[in-house]
């Protein structure tokens, strides 16, 4: 393991690989070059507490070692929207990026270098101070001091339990984004301590990611990603990784095998939080295991059942309380059993419905809002709405669907896309118990007593031979549950179904039931698309001929027998 200061000032190797970024290697000497000439201008910019904000990793590495090297702090916002950039306003003075996010019209942007012989000073990397943030629990950005110091112990940590699987010199990549502090772990420090080699893009899609060169590398990804895997063939011998890495949230079991078993490599889970770090680790593809203590960490069960630790990764000498509970297990590991507070995780990101429910109450359609987590392979948040006034006029109008999506696009600029409500309920008063409390379980209900059973009806028009219907698949229809967890799809067996029921209701057909029928399935139909359904009966074949379209796009298509032969 190197640190970060003798990878700068050190005697090392020059030609030592870095990085792949925008297509090209990124040795030492350039990284050297690349802060240099960064330092300078952030110097002459005066800047004291940059705001890190990179789409490419390596550029992240660029610009906090010039953060250093100029003797500025670096801070790390929680997501890119303008609302959480906003909100944190008071911490930073200086934009840093390697291109303009949206909505910013004003940054420092990072600049290849050109100081060949500049000097690079030694850091002391117990004053080289990141601040991350994180949701708290009154809804607040709750801000987190790391040390470059401990960084690197945390760094030591993951070579003590990954080194073994990943060859020095292996590239790591994956499909979440350094600006969170698992992807700033373990995309960015580990590789960029250990030698081993950073790919400076973030791959949102599995599609662009399985396309790079895989054999013996670290995929670092999380759990609403390894949930997507199921449309992927089994990676041939050659193009194997070394290991899979997951964090955010609970990876289901039965998605750590499937993903083991596509990919060919060990999948291993990682547990921890903004204020700790690395916390703990375990297998995820074999056998339900429980959790293990990383090297510079020892926990303990506080007597209320949260999780109590001590780590050395964490400035202070305190033991830090966390709000998960847990449970111990044999040969000293610990199981999981919760939270005890309202901070939830939802595709991997960190969300506080207490934050939700005030940005909510905040809009002037709102009068009270209530949020939850719907549960599943893949949670999502669902909320609870008591319209003002002036929403009941707007839901009149727009129907309940819109409105939902129209206060969902209310929270763009201030939350992630994981914080953002996907299911909707508006009711006249929040569900309440004698005490004048509103239970989780009530809000619940709410969701699982009126899932749709059949997409919405938008428009009906009559033809010579029958008629036309534009249907608009909810993503909450209940033929969804298992079609399938991750992606989507409406099944067949559906499909088939409602074009019975529409027949049987808008041409007066009298059967309920589909017992002979051929159908073809051109394309996948998707939940949250606009669909027409077209019904043709021709009463002298006893026949019901139907078809899904998008457009002039046939999804699926079909005959049923109106009567028994």
């Amino acid at each position: 393991m190197e640190s970060v200061s003798d990878l700068l000032t050190g005697p090392g190797d020059p030609g030592r690989v870095v990085a792949i970024t925008q297509g090209k290697v990124a040795d030492v000497a350039r990284l050297r070059r690349d802060v240099a000439t960064n330092t300078r201008r952030l110097v002459e910019a005066g800047c004291r507490r940059g705001l890190l904000m990179t789409a490419d990793t390596y550029w992240a590495v660029v610009g906090m070692l010039a953060l250093f090297q100029a003797g500025a702090e670096v801070v790390m916002p929680q997501n890119a929207t303008i609302g959480s950039v906003a909100s944190i306003r008071q911490h930073w003075d200086t934009l840093v990026s390697d291109r303009l996010p949206a909505g910013c019209e004003v940054g420092f942007i990072l600049a290849e270098g050109d100081d060949e012989g500049a000097e690079l000073r030694p850091l002391d990397t117990a004053q080289c101070h990141l601040s991350f943030f994180t949701s708290g629990s009154t809804g607040d950005p709750k801000k987190v001091v790391k040390s470059l110091a401990g960084m690197e112990l945390e760094a030591a940590a993951i070579e003590a339990i990954l080194g073994g699987l990943v060859d020095s010199g292996a590239r790591v990549l994956g499909t979440v984004t350094h600006q969170h502090l698992f992807g700033f772990s373990y995309k960015l420090f580990w590789p960029l301590c250990s030698g081993r080699v950073i790919e400076g893009v973030v791959h949102e899609f599995w599609e662009s990611l399985l396309a790079q060169e895989l054999n013996g590398a670290a995929i670092i990804t999380s759990p609403a990603h390894l949930l997507r895997l199921a449309a992927f063939d089994p990676l041939p011998a050659g193009r194997r990784p070394a290991c899979i890495l997951s964090a955010g949230a609970v990876l289901p079991l039965a998605a750590g095998v499937a993903a083991a078993a596509m990919f060919g490599a060990p999948v291993c889970e990682i547990y921890g939080s903004t204020e700790t770090g690395t916390i703990a680790w375990r297998r995820r593809d074999v056998v339900d295991l429980p959790w293990r203590a990383v090297p510079g960490v020892t926990v303990d069960i506080a007597d209320d059942g949260r999780l109590c630790l001590q780590s050395s990764f964490v400035m202070g000498a305190d033991p830090v309380l966390s709000d998960d509970l847990a449970e111990r297990a044999t040969d000293h590991g610990f199981w999981l059993r919760g939270r005890s507070d309202r901070i939830v995780k939802i595709d991997g990101k960190r969300v506080s419905l207490v934050e939700v429910e005030a940005q909510l109450g905040a809009l002037p359609l709102v009068a009270k809002a209530a949020v939850v987590v719907l549960p599943g392979d893949l949670p999502t948040l669902g909320a609870v709405i008591v319209p003002s006034d002036l929403g009941r006029k707007a839901l009149l109008e727009a129907g309940a669907f819109r409105f939902g999506r129209q206060l969902r696009e209310t929270l763009h600029d201030q939350q992630d896309v994981a914080g953002r409500p996907r299911r909707w309920r508006f009711v006249d008063a929040l569900p309440s118990n004698a005490m004048g409390k509103t239970l989780q379980q009530d809000l619940l209900a709410l969701f699982a007593d009126a899932r749709p059973s059949e997409p919405e009806l938008r428009a009906l028009r009559q033809t010579e031979e029958g008629v036309e219907l534009d249907l608009f698949n909810t993503p909450e229809l209940k033929q969804l549950d298992g079609h399938f967890p991750g992606m989507p799809i409406i099944p067949g067996v559906a499909q088939i179904d409602w074009a019975v029921k529409f027949a049987a209701r808008h041409l007066n057909l009298s059967f309920d039931v589909a017992k002979a029928y051929q159908v073809k399935f051109h394309r996948l139909t998707l939940p949250d698309t606009m669909v027409t359904l077209k019904l043709m009966h021709d009463a002298k074949r006893q026949r019901l001929t139907f078809s899904y379209q998008r457009g002039e796009v046939v999804l699926t298509s079909g005959t049923i027998r109106t009567m028994s032969s």
